[in-house]
């Protein structure tokens, strides 16, 4: 199991791009602040349309979901599953792409996100 203490170095090792952005703050205390990190990474990268890098990005949380202890899983899932998916989507071609690039790991997450009633609500 990864435990909280390992998760910036396996981040670091997939994308050296971070490797700066992680240091800023003692990335090893901080779990959160780590995740929030590789959110905004991600989501950098879908607004840039830069699917190669985002499609990185979405395995290293799919891997960080895996591999995880339970406080590692929960952060995924209360902060990289909600933040990705509820990115901007243009149309449904958008949103399929997205989809393609999610991880086994975290496809159905994914979908519940997406499933949870209270963003289907009519205003």
């Amino acid at each position: 199991m990864l435990n909280t203490y390992e998760v910036p170095a396996l981040i670091e090792d997939a994308l050296p791009e971070l490797h700066k952005p992680l240091r800023q703050f003692p990335a090893i205390f901080h779990l959160y602040e780590t995740m929030e990190c590789l959110r905004d990474h991600t989501l950098r990268q879908w607004r840039d349309e830069n699917f190669p890098a985002l499609e990185k990005c979405l395995r290293v949380a799919g891997r960080l979901y895996e591999r995880g202890n339970q406080r590692v899983r929960d952060a995924v899932e209360r902060i990289i599953v909600p933040g990705i998916s509820h990115a901007e989507v243009a149309g449904q071609a958008g949103r399929i792409r997205l989809f393609s690039l999610v991880p086994a790991p975290l496809y159905n997450l994914f979908i519940r996100e997406h499933l949870k009633p209270e963003d289907h609500a009519r205003p």
